[in-house]
């Protein structure tokens, strides 16, 4: 239920050796952009009082003449199985080390395959590993277990976890249906839909030929064919790698038929929306003093929203008509000190956290109780994963379709009278007619409005009486045969039963 996990090791002079270790592989023919400021310079300004990226990046530009410096450094680092090369980023203006990599492709090879337990897992039992909630509340602990398996596999060099911050998390679902023809026709069905519970949020929603994606500031969401996808990527990448083994290492075929009955839902959350959900959700929660501040802080945050509210719609009126509204609707008055109160806490409920995987006990205090001095740092622990996948299951519910919608219906029921009489319906031009009928509710009002001669309209009646839509009754009524796919591990857990060839898993203790 992980995806892509983007980690990063604070502290560049404290891990040198991590950094000696990636250049050496780098330096096996992997390519990376070579032009990087010593650490040593960029501690000298730090050591000045000089801390922001951008003025240190200024001081190095004027020290150089104004040449042109580039301040980070790219490379990839191929996993100790050969099978997934992660990419890595080294930021020595910000001090760290960055990690972005899919956790099921460096495990399995490919994110067809879920980070949740399998058949040859020691844990396993079908019956919980097929359902939702065993599976948020096993994710914790083997992602935990997973980053500290990355490390300790992957360099010799010891870290100290309470430098490493989790600063975005991709997390998943892979629904599984009967065929490739049942994900497709799901998905058409899943665009048609609109995202209610985004209806107070910032965002674009985009569509495309095989996908659909939601897009804020502080997260993303996507509904994708992975069938499609697995062709267009991944199994290029297998088709390489099979060739350097000289094996088939990875069975293309078979991960090719088991993406194409797949949907896959996604949801990319970062550092700011990580934060959104820990401070309105677990920071200080069991604190008295923190909970009646916070109380203050959302009844003032209220107000000011319904008198932004209030404000455009003055805005738009004039005249009497805005006098009547300013004297029905009047703005709501915020107390000073509950407006003091406001300002207290929103700095601390926007100010950026960093999640580490170990935290300090005076921090640990800090995000419990009210205390005198000020953090900025958090536990990414099982707490916080959980309202991720919460998230993550708040939003493939909002996609489930429960019935066909009714254009839809009219559709199979045009292609059923097709299908059994000799003289055909002509099917597009009854579609397009009765999305009229749909807007307008009736024959009489569409003909009034649409200009239809009194010809045209009988003979559409006449056509849409054949299917059982009829002058009263315009919606069609009965049972329609939807694509079928639970929301939970059963079909997926199945059919790797079956094909458990596909697990190529790297083991994790």
């Amino acid at each position: 239920m992980i995806d892509t996990i983007v980690l990063r090791l604070h502290g560049l002079k404290k891990y040198e050796t991590v950094l000696k270790e990636l250049e050496l592989q780098r330096n096996k023919g992997f390519q990376s952009e070579t032009a990087k400021v010593e650490i040593d310079e960029v501690k000298r300004l730090r050591d000045m009082g000089i801390t922001k990226a951008k003025e240190i990046l200024q001081v190095l530009k004027i020290n150089r003449t104004g040449e042109f410096l580039i301040k980070t450094e790219v490379g990839k680092h191929v996993n100790s199985s050969g099978h997934y090369a992660f990419t890595y980023f080294v930021n020595w203006t910000k001090d760290y080390i960055e990690f972005n990599f899919s956790v099921p492709k460096y495990k399995f090879g490919s994110n067809v395959i879920m980070f949740i337990e399998h058949l040859y897992d020691r844990d396993f039992k079908y019956h919980e590993n097929s359902t939702f909630d065993y599976n948020i509340k096993r994710a914790p602990v083997l992602i935990i277990n997973y980053i500290k398996h990355f490390f300790n596999k992957e360099f010799v060099s010891k870290i100290n976890y309470g430098d490493l911050e989790v600063n975005r998390v991709d997390v998943c679902f892979n629904q599984v249906f009967r065929s490739k023809e049942d994900a497709l026709k799901y998905l058409e069905y899943q665009k048609k839909l609109k995202k209610k519970y985004a209806k107070d949020e910032e965002g674009v929603m985009r569509e495309y030929a095989t996908s659909l994606m939601y897009v804020t500031k502080k997260y993303s969401a996507k509904i994708y064919h992975k069938g499609s996808e697995y062709k267009a990527h991944d199994s290029k990448e297998h088709i390489r790698i099979n060739k350097e083994k000289g094996v088939e290492y990875f069975k293309i075929e078979h991960f090719q038929s088991f993406a194409d009955r797949i949907l896959r839902y996604e949801l990319t959350l970062r550092n700011g929306y990580l934060n959104y959900l820990f401070k309105n959700n677990l920071f200080r929660k069991d604190c008295r003093i923190f909970k009646m501040d916070y109380k203050i802080y959302q009844a003032v945050l209220n107000s000011m929203q319904k008198n932004e509210r209030i404000s455009k719609r003055i805005g738009v009126l004039s005249g009497d008509e805005k006098k009547e509204y300013i004297k029905n609707h009047p703005y709501e008055k915020i107390d000073k000190n509950n407006r003091n109160t406001y300002k207290y806490i929103s700095k601390i409920m926007e100010k950026r956290t960093y999640f580490l995987l170990e935290i300090r006990n005076d921090v640990e205090i800090y995000n419990k109780e009210t205390v005198n001095y000020s953090c900025n740092q958090a536990r990414f622990g099982k707490n916080l994963l959980r309202l991720c996948l919460n998230k993550l299951h708040e939003f493939i519910k909002e996609f489930q379709i429960s019935d066909l919608p009714e254009i839809d219906k009219i559709g199979m029921r045009i292609d059923s009278y097709n299908s059994i009489n000799v003289s055909k319906l002509p099917k597009g031009d009854m579609m397009v007619f009765y999305e009229l009928l749909q807007k307008h509710g009736s024959f009489k009002e569409l003909a009034k409005y649409c200009n239809y001669s009194r010809a045209t309209i009988y003979r559409y009646i006449s056509r849409f009486k054949l299917i059982g839509i009829t002058e009263t009754g315009i919606i069609p009524i009965g049972s329609y045969s939807l694509p079928e796919a639970s929301i939970d591990m059963k079909s997926y857990q199945t059919f790797l039963c079956y094909e458990h060839n596909l697990l190529r898993g790297i083991k994790i203790n």
